[in-house]
């Protein structure tokens, strides 16, 4: 899907980028805080092949890697935190990332801390989608969106594609 940045600090991810066809295009994504980069890095070489062997359709459990959301407002962190435990082929909705972040009718609130997520693929916004189903929107387009559920085995039909929540009591914890 291109080329990926990402960065780390002190042996936590800061930084990851939504793939970019040149990597030129990266330049916006680099933090201007101090960090590690490149293949160095133990962390980020791991990071590196298990993007290659995600992005070639095997699963991975990206969210083994420890991050840092210093910096970030509260709601904002919890929401990424929360966004970290939809597992790999599943979605939610950004109501129910609302109410796993403590703020039930945040669901907007929701929705930009997925827009700000300065840690993409590892903490998977693209895995949030509206309560009816429909994508929403993605900083990497819905194409990119589409492509990487696609990519843990979901179908997208047009513009919807079905929540999954595997426990009712995750039904409730959203609604309450």
């Amino acid at each position: 899907m291109g080329w990926v940045y990402a960065a780390a600090r002190d042996g936590r991810l800061i930084a990851v980028s939504l793939p970019r066809p040149r990597r030129e295009a990266l330049g916006w994504a680099c933090p201007s805080m101090p960090a590690d980069r490149g293949s160095a890095n133990p962390l980020l070489a791991a990071l590196a092949e298990d993007l290659k062997r995600y992005f070639s359709g095997q699963r991975v459990n990206l969210c083994r890697y420890p991050v840092d959301l210093s910096g970030q407002p509260t709601f904002r962190r919890r929401a990424l935190l929360a966004a970290r435990r939809i597992p790999y082929g599943e979605t939610r909705s950004y109501q129910w990332l609302a109410a796993r972040a403590g703020r039930p009718k945040a669901a907007r609130a929701a929705g930009q801390a997925m827009a700000h997520n300065p840690i993409a693929l590892v903490i998977p916004c693209h895995r949030v989608v509206a309560s009816d189903g429909t994508l929403g929107g993605f900083g990497g387009g819905l194409e990119m969106k589409r492509g990487l559920l696609a990519l843990e085995g979901r179908r997208v039909s047009g513009r919807r594609i079905r929540l999954t929540l595997k426990h009712p009591s995750e039904l409730e914890d959203a609604l309450h």
